[in-house]
């Protein structure tokens, strides 16, 4: 059996999404040859969602001393901030849950996973990460430096 069919089995078994909804939405290819196309696609799906956590969320919430995120930390109202932070433990749930399968991997709870993150993606993180994209694309748009000391209006 290949780690297709074994997909398509666990896919019907778990009710998880359908492998090309999976590859399109994150943006990821996979091998045929996997020595466990499960695992590699929980290491795919967690490196695009993790990735945009570190690069993206982490500096807005958080503030960081680069040019860029000390604008966009400041585009941002604290409700706005907080919001994000709700969305960023989730993230971190699934994140923790994703290196204890590392540790420890599982077929079944890595279909959990699978399906939780899915689940998050699609329900509330796509439109959430979209909205803000949107906000702060707008806001680098509309951006007027006042001063010497880089405040801006907006």
């Amino acid at each position: 059996m290949t780690d297709f069919e074994r997909y398509k089995k666990f896919q019907e078994k778990f009710n998880l999404p359908h492998l090309n909804d999976l590859t399109n939405t994150f943006k990821f290819e996979l091998e045929e040859d996997s020595d466990n196309l499960f695992d590699d696609i929980r290491a795919e799906i967690s490196d695009r969602l993790f990735g945009f956590t570190e690069k993206i969320l982490e500096p807005l919430i958080g503030g960081s001393e680069s040019l860029c995120c000390i604008f966009e930390h400041n585009m941002l109202k604290d409700s706005e901030r907080n919001h994000l932070f709700d969305i960023y433990k989730k993230i971190q749930v699934l994140k923790w849950e994703n290196n204890l399968l590392i540790v420890k991997p599982d077929d079944s709870t890595t279909a959990e996973w699978i399906n939780k993150t899915w689940d998050l993606w699609n329900k509330e993180l796509e439109g959430e990460l979209s909205q803000l994209c949107k906000k702060l694309s707008v806001a680098w748009q509309d951006l007027k430096v006042k001063d010497a000391k880089m405040g801006y209006t907006g």
